[in-house]
């Protein structure tokens, strides 16, 4: 008689199972190479995998960021650096033409040019086709040349920036207006296209102004001036030595101060004043019929040009017999001219330069945080590492003594199962 219990068969079952189960998770975690299947597995461990995944996705954003900020900053910096070398080089144009050296035609053509090229510049775009110097409105045209040729700022004044951790975030752009349009000099705020054309116009009308001028004997200065008194120095040679001359002056009011400085200092010079009453213009007589030599005008309060100069002398020069000489020379101060530009392009370029270290500022902060974002990404790495990663080894050695375990198991219940009451009564 075959010995069979129904308790067991089924115990036997229910052990197979187990270890079948328990054979087949193991096989499943070295295919996967992962610890936890479910939570079931280990529940608190996989608590704590679930939130370090989660640190994981949350860093990768914020690498993400960076580099995209780095992009956007690494633009920005070479837009700077191009723009000062372009500026740079408008200043050597302007001094040069301050120089005198010629046709100032060349000149007025690069310095047009590289106008063009500093609006190109300023409406650069990034990767993404994004103005970067628009602030918000990143879809428009942030500098556009208006009717009159002057510069007109289209964005707004939003300053992009993005998360790079749980708390620090980072500037990725600055705006135009701050960028190129507010620059501090000593009369006030300028954008950078205005300063450009300052330049442009002071080589131009540079021409049509002399720092010297002269005439034979007799000469007639009339002065531009304005209503309220205005120092003005310069140096007024004759035939008997040359000398510094100084007085306040306005318009209408020379006779009471110019003419007696002048007449003042006769002796050092041979040159007398006196007021053409018709004209307005101050009459210059040499003495010794010598050469009358008025330069090196200077003007208090004329810090910077403009390309429609304000104040100026026109110096015209008389024959023996009263009638004009040649064409009026006119002279103002260097101010008023190419030197007065080359301050303004110097504030320009200081600002540029403050610009471009902020932006230099925001590309270290940048980098900083990149390293500190791949060590806190490592660490996390090494922390699902530690809770997802099955061991292996372990693994393999657990799944063939579950395999020996089994296969006992099923040899042993094959036996058990034929023996008869014979076998246990022996």
């Amino acid at each position: 008689m075959q010995i069979s219990s129904k308790l067991f068969n089924q115990q036997s079952i229910r052990n197979f199972e187990k270890l079948n189960e328990g054979i087949q998770t193991t096989q499943e975690k070295i295919s996967t190479g992962q610890n936890i299947l479910s939570a079931s597995d280990d529940p608190v461990a996989a608590v704590n995998l679930s939130v370090a995944k989660e640190q994981r996705d949350l860093l990768s954003r914020f690498q993400a960021n960076s580099e995209s900020a780095k992009s956007r900053l690494d633009l920005a910096d070479e837009i700077f650096d191009q723009s000062i070398v372009t500026l740079t080089r408008i200043t050597e144009l302007t001094i040069q033409a301050g120089n005198g050296t010629g046709d100032t035609t060349p000149i007025l053509q690069e310095i047009d040019a590289l106008k063009e090229v500093m609006i190109e510049m300023a409406n650069t775009r990034d990767s993404q086709g994004q103005a970067l110097f628009s602030g918000f409105r990143t879809n428009s045209v942030p500098f556009e040349i208006q009717v009159d040729g002057s510069v007109a700022y289209k964005g707004d004044r939003g300053q992009h920036s993005v998360q790079l951790s749980e708390s620090m975030k980072v500037k990725t752009s600055i705006d135009g207006g701050s960028a190129f349009m507010r620059i501090k000099t000593a009369d006030g705020t300028h954008g950078l296209f205005d300063i450009i054309d300052n330049s442009f116009n002071s080589v131009q009308t540079s021409n049509n102004y002399k720092r010297q001028a002269s005439a034979n004997a007799h000469a007639e200065v009339t002065f531009t001036l304005p209503p309220n008194p205005q120092k003005w120095t310069f140096n007024l040679k004759g035939s008997q030595g040359v000398t510094s001359i100084s007085a306040e002056l306005a318009n209408g009011k020379l006779d009471d101060t110019l003419i007696p400085v002048i007449n003042a200092l006769t002796d050092k010079t041979g040159i007398t004043a006196s007021l053409n009453t018709t004209t307005g213009a101050v009459v210059l007589k040499d003495g010794f019929n010598g050469e009358i030599v008025m330069s090196d005008v200077e003007i208090d309060g004329i810090e910077f040009g403009r390309g429609d100069v304000q104040y100026f002398a026109e110096l015209n020069s008389y024959d023996g017999s009263g009638e004009i000489v040649g064409a009026a020379r006119r002279l103002t101060d260097s101010d008023q001219l190419v030197s007065s530009a080359t301050n303004y392009l110097k504030n320009a370029l200081d600002h540029l330069s403050d610009q471009r270290a902020f932006i230099g500022a925001q590309q270290n902060k940048v980098t900083q945080q990149e390293s500190v974002l791949q060590e806190r990404q490592f660490i996390v790495s090494d922390k699902i590492s530690d809770l997802g990663d099955a061991d292996l080894a372990s693994l393999v050695t657990r799944l063939q003594t579950m395999l020996v375990n089994r296969d006992a198991s099923h040899a042993a219940f094959a036996k058990i199962g034929q023996q008869s009451l014979f076998d246990f009564l022996r």
